[in-house]
């Protein structure tokens, strides 16, 4: 007779087919460096709408003909490319996205998290899970994006573009911003979600407040917009201080790059420059209380160990958020899931305290 214990048991016995699914998980860094090659080559870029062969693709990249076959049939195996006919290739929906003419490219995030440099910083995972110690910790860098050449900077920028693109519509049909005349986004990068905010809030006035360089980036993407007249640029460093007089002070993104004491410093320059009530909106993925395979659960770990490992900062649960904002002299009010367009599912949140 069959007990409950014995079906419980047979139901995770392992065989051929989780045996297969374990060693593609092992093996995933191979298809993630054929990706960032292909970026690297513009494959693509060159195969576009229509198709090439492995031929023609050699010779507009200057690649050898036959190592390229090679790699090309592993993105086919990956997804990222079918052969419709032999040596010919096409791009799937995955594989589009590696173009870099479509609005929703993840050609700069390839090329930046998929990179040799990337993955070398990843073996010192067990090093770092050992001891607790980063990257940034065992190099004694203060300030993890200060090391960064110009370049890579501009990579990164161009490859959070893609989060933040989709998680701004988001963020617009989920929180209210009509209770605000003044909006200030610390931290706001190129100005994304500031300006689609804007865009939805016509009498809203909004501050963009950055480090020098990216606030040079955020006027030239505003430039031809209709948001620019109700948005000013204001450069400066949020470890020093931030923009007075808003009645909101918005974070996307900002603090799962600190760890708790570096977020807690500027969550208080924050509050020095906000008047009582003022409202602290803080965007961020949220760590769950318990982890599946689904995609929030994917999202939320791959980045919490990718802090953990580059900056010793983390993702963050709710028992978290109120830590932190309690800290720095907030009020905890709610938290509010959003649902990106690009995953269907909620991965996000907007954290909201007041200034008390």
């Amino acid at each position: 007779m069959t007990t409950t214990e014995d079906r419980a048991e047979q139901a995770v016995a392992p065989g051929p087919t989780s045996a297969v699914d374990l060693f593609r998980t092992i093996t995933a860094h191979h298809e993630s460096s054929a990706v960032h090659v292909a970026a690297k080559l513009g494959i693509a870029d060159l195969i576009g709408d229509g198709a090439a062969t492995h031929e023609e693709l050699a010779g507009h990249t200057g690649a050898n003909p036959d190592a390229l076959l090679r790699l090309l049939r592993l993105l086919v195996s990956a997804g990222v490319l079918v052969e419709p006919e032999q040596t010919r290739f096409t791009l799937t929906a995955k594989g589009r996205h590696l173009r870099t003419d479509v609005p929703d490219s993840l050609h700069p995030f390839a090329l930046m998290m998929a990179s040799p440099h990337h993955q070398h910083r990843w073996g010192e995972l067990e090093d770092c899970v050992r001891n607790g110690r980063s990257v940034m910790e065992k190099e004694k860098h203060a300030n993890p994006f200060a090391q960064m050449p110009e370049h890579m900077l501009e990579i990164l920028g161009r490859a959070m573009t893609f989060f933040v693109t989709y998680t701004a519509d988001a963020v617009v049909s989920t929180y209210d911003f009509t209770q605000f005349g003044t909006l200030v986004e610390v931290g706001a990068g190129r100005g994304i979600l500031l300006s689609a905010i804007l865009a939805a809030n016509p009498k809203l006035k909004g501050v963009l407040f950055e480090l020098p360089y990216m606030v040079e980036h955020a006027r030239a993407r505003l430039a031809d917009s209709d948001v620019l007249s109700r948005c000013d640029l204001v450069t400066g460093d949020f470890f020093e201080s931030v923009p007075e007089g808003g009645d909101a002070y918005l974070l996307n993104n900002v603090l799962h790059d600190w760890s708790d004491q570096r977020s807690v410093e500027i969550l208080v320059n924050c509050h020095a420059a906000m008047r009582p009530g003022a409202k602290l909106l803080i965007v961020e993925t949220l760590y769950p209380a318990q982890f599946d395979s689904s995609i929030p659960s994917q999202i939320a770990a791959r980045s919490d160990v990718n802090m953990l490992l580059n900056t010793g900062a983390k993702e963050r649960s709710r028992v978290d958020f109120a830590a932190l904002v309690k800290a720095a002299g907030f009020e905890l009010q709610r938290i509010l899931p959003i649902r990106p367009a690009w995953s269907g599912v909620a991965s996000s949140s907007v954290v909201e305290a007041v200034r008390r």
